[in-house]
């Protein structure tokens, strides 16, 4: 019980991270700056000064940055300026926080983890915490803009590869240039209509996390077929149109992080449903 308490406690303060990271990021794109840019301006806005207040500008002392407990606190309002604090960034603590404990559980359940001893366990329950919140903050980054930024991507892919330099397991650079190069034919031949490039730029995350081929293509099938799902019931709901463009990068998240947990699983039941 203690351990699940000690990642819940830990996903709140990563959540609380990511929180500033969303908003950051979301804030950057909605203003689309242009114009002349120093070096500062290149960087992402998330690894630059302490948290504000985005009405007063008040910089947040240790005291009002405490993940969900501030929150409760302040009821939800600066301490300076009484302005409402977004729920957005309660919210996102607190399913960091599940997320963490819900890994942990996941991961003891799986076949591979119960092979791993000592620091290589740690290691790949921190990679996976890593990957999953991520995910987490591309996901709500796109839903919120339809962009996905570069800065993210990067991390992500960066990480992964590092993996790659301590499992040996180089085929999975395949199976990422692969995904990659699909999604941008289909980027190709729709002109951008189809699928945006940041969702092109995504493919070489998602193969490299994936790994196994078989797993990308059950990814990238999960992934269009839960993106019409969705895209059909909002237009049936009156909330999109035909023409209404949708975010596809979560769709490609939420892909991944299914096959890389039933992929194999799904994989052979669709063999078996075929006939091999």
């Amino acid at each position: 019980m203690l351990i699940y308490l000690i990642l819940f406690a830990f996903g709140l303060m990563v959540g609380s991270f990511l929180a500033v990271v969303v908003y950051r990021e979301t804030k950057d794109i909605e203003k689309n700056i242009d114009g002349q840019r120093t070096f500062l301006d290149f960087l992402p806005s998330w690894v630059k000064g302490r948290s504000y207040c985005d009405f007063c500008h008040k910089q947040l002392s240790w005291y009002e940055n405490i993940p969900l407990l501030s929150f409760l606190i302040q009821k939800g309002k600066c301490r300076k300026c009484g302005k409402a604090i977004p729920s957005n960034y309660f919210l996102i603590e607190l399913l960091t926080g599940l997320e963490f404990v819900w890994i942990y559980w996941l991961i003891q359940r799986l076949i591979f983890f119960e092979q791993l001893e000592g620091m290589h366990s740690f290691l790949v329950l921190g990679f996976w915490l890593f990957i999953f919140s991520l995910s987490f903050a591309l996901a709500l980054i796109d839903f919120k803009t339809q962009i996905l930024p570069d800065s993210l991507i990067i991390v992500g892919v960066g990480v992964s590869l590092l993996r790659l330099f301590i499992t040996g397991r180089w085929e999975f650079i395949l199976s990422a240039l692969g995904l990659f190069l699909f999604y941008l034919f289909l980027y190709l031949i729709t002109q951008g209509k189809g699928i945006g490039f940041g969702d092109v730029k995504l493919g070489l995350f998602v193969g490299l996390t994936v790994g196994w081929w078989q797993w990308t293509i059950v990814a990238t099938f999960l992934a269009f077929l839960l993106g019409s799902l969705v895209g059909v019931i909002l237009i049936i709901a009156k909330k999109k149109q035909m023409k209404s463009a949708i975010a596809f990068g979560p769709f490609m998240l939420l892909g991944m992080l299914i096959a890389k947990i039933s992929g194999e699983f799904l994989w052979n039941s669709y063999l078996g449903l075929i006939g091999f």
